[in-house]
């Protein structure tokens, strides 16, 4: 046994109190408070080492040399003795000298400092796992120079992890980055940092007034406590956060205004980003960012966009704006720009002007030694969110999935985007985006639903075999209703995949669901449209298409909705409108093989034969084994009615689809 004991590793744990652990056989006790006091020091000094007197005299101060000297001898031999009586040989006893066997040890603060040095949240979080707690918190020896060691690197050390913990909570999403911050005042009531953490924070979310009873708390306690006010750079945080209450009071239109800008394409106004580094350089890079999205953003033909004026040397012209002309913008987007060292972290919200909330808030880190790189990343990004969470806004959608992390937020973002390119490769790239983010959070259901919703759409653009793949996209959907029960986006797309895989009825009822949450929402009403022509139900699918189509609006998906429309009118006999609405539907979206199939099939149904023929060379030109045996069920969903099957199945036979 003591073989064993010897060979295993020891872990000296320095921060919370002073303890020895053996990974066998537990925590090992030593005599008094001096022998860990040597301990503790040596594992602090460089090679773990330290002469006899230098440790008389840190133990010993106000002893002669000759008394310190064999004070340290007794200390010494009560020490061997522990350690020999724990078969442990932690330590070496030169003649000269005292040093620990490095090879054997390993020391909690030794690993938290080298951990400090992580950029990832994950990591970081992992070397602030070890801090327990202050550096040898209870360890008193009095009146000694080990003491006044000890309090110098308590103070040090609790620094570094103020520092780090508020550097992780930049890290992570809004409601952690809280916790944390919490966390931060509760070690240290006092500490300014903190509460300037908490506020920027509460800014991040939206939350302003929170954010400015944060300050007059902070305010309080200092006064209360040290009898001081607060510092400039918290009160330039506070006025800013003043000036930005007051630029969205001022910028509400009168309600005439705000009924029409509901109507019209949404504008979105770019508002300064506010810099709280204090140095001239990230001034222009805030400037510089703003100009990139500004830029990015009037690219985007679904949105007007009011920018923010420079004058010709760079600097802000917003003075020289009329107040009407600033104001009638919907939305308005603004942020802030942080440092730590050589990182920086930029804070973007967009709000609602008019309803005065929050639609989307979001942080990046990235470092200014490549500024000019992490600005070009962060205007994609911004440009990406802000135009999913628009699409959701007009929708009338309130994305209830957590969103996750930040890198798996972007990465579903990313998707999202390749998925409403919808074509074979955007889907494609898109589901690897996908998987990208579900193996970062395997428990994320925004990551679930969309990994699903890719595969069942690149299914029905052909970019995808139909079979293990749409149970995958069906499971994935599952475990993300699951997780949000009343979530009504994963509804659709739930319904969606069991749709995919011939489950009408099942899939109906998740269509249902999503209704009743959200009456609102387009897509459930166009999902239903199809659904209910599928079953031959046509009057209430033209009801449902017709709704989704209206609530709508000329959005990227509105071919899909149409295409709830042809089907339905096919199903009823209504042939020729339904080949106006399939002619619509191709014109639209070229690649959207279903609804080619549907432009063949009404083409054939109204005699319009080299129109038919047409359709299908466009089918088999994309997708050229494509045939009467795979095209239904497969490809498209069938009928649940025989006769709406045959016939759709015939009519493409007529077109020139081949049998199988």
């Amino acid at each position: 046994m003591q073989g064993e004991y010897r060979d295993a590793t020891h872990k000296i744990l320095l921060l919370g109190g002073f303890r020895i652990q053996n990974e066998i056989t537990g925590q090992l006790r030593l005599t008094g408070k001096r022998g860990p006091a040597i301990i503790a020091y040596l594992s602090m000094c460089p090679g773990m080492s330290a002469t006899r007197e230098k440790l008389a005299d840190l133990l010993w101060r106000d002893s002669n040399s000759d008394q310190s000297r064999n004070n340290l001898r007794q200390t010494l031999s009560v020490m061997r003795q522990d350690l020999s009586r724990a078969g442990c040989n932690l330590v070496n006893f030169g003649r000269e000298s005292i040093q620990l066997d490095a090879s054997a040890i390993l020391v909690d603060v030794l690993e938290f400092e080298a951990g400090l040095a992580a950029r990832s949240a994950q990591e970081l979080d992992g070397a602030l796992a070890n801090y327990a707690g202050p550096f040898l918190d209870g360890l008193y020896l009095g009146g000694s120079g080990f003491d006044d060691w000890a309090a110098s690197e308590r103070d040090r050390l609790l620094n570094r992890a103020l520092d780090s913990f508020e550097r992780l909570a930049r890290l992570l999403d809004d409601e952690a980055g809280l916790a944390l911050a919490d966390r931060l005042l509760t070690m240290d009531p006092i500490r300014e940092a903190s509460y300037r953490l908490k506020i920027e924070l509460l800014v991040a979310k939206g939350q302003r007034d929170k954010a400015l009873r944060t300050y007059e708390t902070c305010r309080s306690v200092l006064k209360r406590e040290i009898g001081v006010d607060v510092s400039p750079e918290t009160r330039d945080l506070w006025q800013s956060l003043q000036a930005a209450s007051e630029q969205g009071a001022a910028a509400q239109p009168s309600n005439a205004a705000s009924a029409g800008s509901r109507s019209a394409r949404p504008s979105i106004s770019v508002a300064g980003f506010v810099n709280f580094t204090g140095e001239r350089g990230d001034e222009f890079f805030a400037r510089g960012l703003v100009q990139d999205i500004t830029t990015a953003l009037s690219t985007v033909a679904d949105y007007v966009v009011v920018a923010k004026p420079f004058r010709a040397d760079g600097t802000d012209a917003s003075d020289e704006t009329s107040a009407p002309a600033r104001g009638r913008a919907r939305y308005m987007l603004s942020g802030s720009i942080q440092r730590s060292g050589d990182w920086l972290r930029v804070n973007a919200q967009l709000a609602d002007v008019i309803d005065g909330h929050n639609v989307w808030a979001q942080k990046f880190d990235g470092s200014s030694e490549n500024a000019l790189e992490f600005q070009d990343r962060i205007s994609r990004a911004v440009v990406l969110a802000v135009t999913l969470e628009l699409q959701l806004t007009n929708w009338k959608v309130r994305d209830r999935s957590p969103p996750g992390a930040p890198e798996v937020r972007r990465l579903v973002n990313e998707a999202l985007m390749k998925y409403f390119e919808m074509t074979r490769d955007s889907l494609l790239s898109g589901i690897e985006l996908a998987e990208k983010a579900l193996s970062l959070s395997p428990d994320n259901a925004r990551a679930k639903r969309t990994l699903s919703i890719l595969i069942s759409v690149a299914v029905a653009f052909g970019a995808l075999p139909p079979g293990e793949r749409l149970d995958y996209a069906l499971a994935l959907a599952q475990e993300a209703v699951r997780a949000v029960p009343d979530d009504e986006i994963a509804r659709c797309i739930l319904s969606f995949a069991l749709e995919s895989c011939g489950r009408i009825e099942e899939a109906i009822v998740e269509c249902q669901h999503a209704i009743g949450v959200n009456p609102s929402y387009p897509t459930s009403h166009g999902d239903m449209s199809m659904l209910l022509a599928l079953r031959g139900q046509v009057n209430e699918a033209l009801r449902e298409a017709n709704e989704a189509i209206r609530l709508g609006t000329h959005d990227v998906i509105d071919f899909w909705r149409h295409h709830g429309l042809a089907m339905a009118l096919f199903a009823g006999g209504d042939d020729r409108r339904a080949l106006e609405v399939a002619r619509r539907v191709v014109r639209a979206k070229p690649g959207f093989v279903r609804g080619a199939l549907y432009w063949a099939a009404a083409a054939a149904a109204t005699g319009n034969t080299d129109e038919a023929s047409r359709a299908i060379h466009h089918c088999l030109s994309q997708l050229p084994n494509l045939n009467l045996g795979n095209v239904s069920p497969g490809f498209v969903p069938r009928y649940v009615k025989e006769h709406h099957q045959a016939k759709f199945l015939d009519m493409l036979s007529r077109a020139g689809l081949p049998s199988a």
